[in-house]
C-alpha cells in the first residue's frame, strides 16, 4: 500500500511541468531553511546582545563611561528591552553629562521592570535637574506607596521649596504617614516655615529646631543649615535657649559652626553688645576655621568687616573663601575690586560665570562697552556648556544684579535650550509681560512651543499658545479650533479661553460661531482687555453688526496690541465683506 502510494505521488510529480516542479522545490527548499535558520538568527542575536552587555558591564567597572553608553544603545535598538542596559545607559549619560540624561532616568522610572530602588534613583536623577512641569509629571506617575515614602518625598519637597511652591511642599509631606515621618521629613516642614518669610513661621520654626535638634550628625549639619537660614533680627532668644547646652557642648567636627550660632544667637538678643561679641568670635575663629568664620560675617551682612578680616591675598592660603569674598565685594559695591579678583582667581569658576562677573562689575562700574562684551561672551559660553544650569545661573546672577534685560535675555534662552531646572509657565508671568510690552510675539510663541512639552495639560498655556499660534498662521487652524473647543466646553465662563476658540472661529471663517461664543458672555466691551476688546468689535464687524467705519473700529487704539494682533485683526476687518 505504501508502495503504490509512493509510486502514485512519483507519477504525478513526473507529470509537473518541469518549471512547477523547479518552483515547487524552491519553496520547499526556502521553508527548510527558514526552518532551520530563523531559530540559529534568534540566537545569534542573543548571543550578540549578551556580549554586548557584558562588554557594557566591563565598560562601566573599567569606568569607560563612553564605551559603556554606545554598547547599552546599541543593545536597545536591537529592540531588546532588558532593564540592565537602560541602568547602565543611565551610569553612563550620567557620568558623561549626557544632556540625555534626564530622559534616560524618566525612562528607567517608567519601565515595566523597574523596581523602587530604580525609580528611586531616576527620580534622585531628574528632581533638581529638569523642569517642574516634568518633574511633576514624573511624581504623578509613582506608585501611591512610593509618594508615601519619605525618600521620595523629601526630593520632590525640596524641588517645591526651591521654587517657592510652598503648599504643594507641605501637602507633599504631610502626605508621609505619622509613622514613616523621619527626621528629613521634620527638617523639610521646618523648612517650609522658614520659606513663608512670615513672623510666625519664624517663630514655630525655632520652636520646633530647639525640639527636635539631635545632639550629633549624621543631620546635625542640616538643622544647624535651618537655623542659620532664619534672619538673626527674627530670632528670639526665649525659644532657643533650649539649645544653648547642646551648642556648648558640640559634637566633635561641630566646633566652630556651634560657637558661631551661639555667637549668632547672642548678636541678634543684644544689638549693643554687638562689637564685643563679633571680636569675639573673629580672635576666635579667624585662623582655626576660616570658613566658617567668612560665613558668618556674610549671613549677618557686615561685607565690609568679612572684606577687613579675609583679605584678598589671603586666598593663596584659604582658596576656599573665594566664592565668599567675591559674593562680598559684590554686595558691598566695592566693584571696582572684583576684576582684580576675577584675574587672579577666576580659574575657579566655570568660564560662564567668571564673564557674568566681569558684565555686572562693568555694569556697576558705567562701562557700557566692557558690559556687552562680556555678557555677550558668557552667554556663548553658557550656550556651549554641558551644564544644563549655565543659563539659569546667568539669569539668576543678572537678575540679583538688578540687569533687567540681560536676565530676561538668559531665562529666554534657558527656555529655548529646553534644559535645566526650569519653573512652572505660572513663574514666567513678569518675563511675559515684560516680553509682550516689548511686542516680541515671536518670543512669546517659542516660550509657550518650549513649555507644551513640560506642561502639556496646563489650561492657559494651552490657551495662550492656541492664541498665538492662530495669530501667526503656524498650525492648521482646525486643528487649533477643535483643541479650543475641547477646552472651552471645560470652562464655559472663562472669558480668555472662549475670547481664543472666538479668534480660532474668526480664523475659520466662522463668524457667526465666533460672535454666538461672545453672545453667550453677555460682555460690555468697554470693560474689555485691549485683546480681549479687539477680538470682540472684529468679531462684531464680520458678523455684520458694526461697519468696518465704524467710529468703534476707527477710534480703537491698535497701536497697543501685539504687532501679531494688530497685523491680523485689521485685515481680519479689511476683508470682510
Amino acid at each position: 500500500m505504501i508502495r503504490n502510494l509512493f509510486e502514485t505521488a512519483w507519477d504525478r510529480w513526473a507529470n509537473f511541468h518541469p518549471a512547477l516542479r523547479l518552483l515547487l522545490m524552491a519553496a520547499a527548499l526556502a521553508a527548510l531553511g527558514l526552518l532551520v535558520t530563523k531559530p540559529s538568527s534568534r540566537a545569534f542575536k542573543a548571543w550578540r546582545v549578551e556580549r554586548n552587555l557584558g562588554a557594557a558591564r566591563q565598560a562601566i567597572t573599567e569606568v569607560h563611561m563612553d564605551e559603556a553608553r554606545d554598547l547599552s544603545l546599541t543593545v536597545l535598538r536591537t529592540g531588546d528591552p532588558r532593564i540592565e542596559a537602560f541602568r547602565i545607559l543611565e551610569q553612563a549619560t550620567a557620568a558623561l553629562r549626557d544632556p540625555l540624561h534626564g530622559e534616560i532616568a524618566r525612562a528607567l522610572m517608567s519601565h515595566p521592570q523597574s523596581n523602587d530602588a530604580d525609580r528611586l534613583h531616576g527620580f534622585c536623577c531628574i528632581a533638581p535637574q529638569v523642569a517642574l512641569g516634568l518633574l511633576g509629571q514624573a511624581w504623578t506617575t509613582l506608585p501611591p506607596e512610593c509618594q508615601q515614602d519619605p525618600q521620595f518625598a523629601t526630593l520632590f519637597a525640596d524641588r517645591l521649596i526651591a521654587e517657592q511652591r510652598l503648599s504643594e511642599a507641605t501637602t507633599v509631606m504631610l502626605a508621609v504617614p505619622e509613622p514613616a515621618r523621619t527626621s528629613a521629613v521634620d527638617l523639610r516642614l521646618i523648612h517650609i516655615l522658614i520659606a513663608s518669610g512670615k513672623s510666625d513661621g519664624y517663630g514655630e520654626a525655632q520652636r520646633l529646631i530647639a525640639a527636635k535638634m539631635p545632639a550629633a550628625p549624621p543631620d546635625l549639619a542640616a538643622w544647624f543649615d535651618l537655623l542659620e537660614s532664619i534672619p538673626v533680627p527674627s530670632l528670639q532668644a526665649k525659644l532657643l535657649d533650649p539649645l544653648r547646652d547642646l551648642l556648648q557642648h558640640p559634637a566633635p567636627g561641630a566646633e566652630a559652626r556651634s560657637a558661631l550660632l551661639l555667637a549668632r544667637m547672642d548678636y541678634a538678643a543684644n544689638f549693643t553688645r554687638c562689637g564685643p561679641i563679633l571680636e569675639a568670635a573673629i580672635s576666635s575663629w579667624q585662623q582655626r576655621d576660616p570658613s566658617a568664620l567668612a560665613h558668618f560675617l556674610g549671613d549677618l551682612g557686615l561685607y565690609q568687616r568679612l572684606l577687613q578680616t579675609f583679605p584678598p591675598e589671603c586666598l593663596g592660603l584659604h582658596p576656599g573663601l573665594f566664592p565668599t569674598m567675591l559674593a562680598a565685594m559684590e554686595r558691598s559695591g566695592v566693584w571696582e575690586q572684583v576684576t582684580p579678583l576675577l584675574d587672579s582667581h577666576a580659574a575657579r569658576l566655570p568660564k560662564f560665570e567668571d564673564l557674568t562677573h566681569r558684565a555686572l562689575a562693568a555694569a556697576n562700574t558705567a562701562d557700557s562697552a566692557a558690559r556687552a562684551v562680556a555678557w555677550n561672551a558668557a552667554m556663548a559660553e553658557a550656550k556651549a556648556s554641558p551644564l544644563p544650569t549655565a543659563f539659569l545661573t546667568l539669569e539668576r546672577l543678572a537678575r540679583d544684579a538688578g540687569l533687567r534685560d540681560e536676565a530676561e535675555q538668559a531665562m529666554v534662552a534657558a527656555i529655548r535650550l529646553g534644559r535645566g531646572p526650569l519653573p512652572l509657565y505660572a513663574a514666567l508671568k513678569p518675563l511675559l509681560m515684560s516680553l509682550a510690552r516689548q511686542g516680541r510675539d515671536n518670543t512669546l510663541l517659542e516660550i509657550c512651543a518650549s513649555y507644551l512639552a513640560f506642561e502639556p495639560g496646563n489650561p492657559v498655556l494651552l490657551t495662550q499658545f492656541a492664541y498665538l499660534a492662530c495669530l501667526s498662521n503656524v498650525i492648521e487652524i482646525n486643528t487649533l479650533l477643535k483643541a479650543m473647543e475641547t477646552l472651552a466646553t471645560g470652562y464655559p465662563k472663562d472669558l480668555t479661553i472662549q475670547c481664543v476658540l472666538a479668534t480660532a472661529c474668526l480664523c475659520a471663517g466662522q463668524a457667526d460661531q465666533a460672535a454666538a461664543t461672545l453672545d453667550r458672555l453677555s460682555l460690555d466691551p468697554d470693560q474689555l482687555a485691549p485683546a480681549n476688546r479687539a477680538i470682540f468689535l472684529t468679531t462684531q464687524v464680520l458678523a455684520h453688526r458694526l461697519a468696518k467705519d465704524d467710529p468703534r473700529i476707527t477710534a480703537f487704539p491698535w497701536k497697543s496690541l501685539l504687532p501679531s494682533e494688530r497685523k491680523k485683526f485689521t485685515e481680519l476687518i479689511h476683508d470682510a465683506p
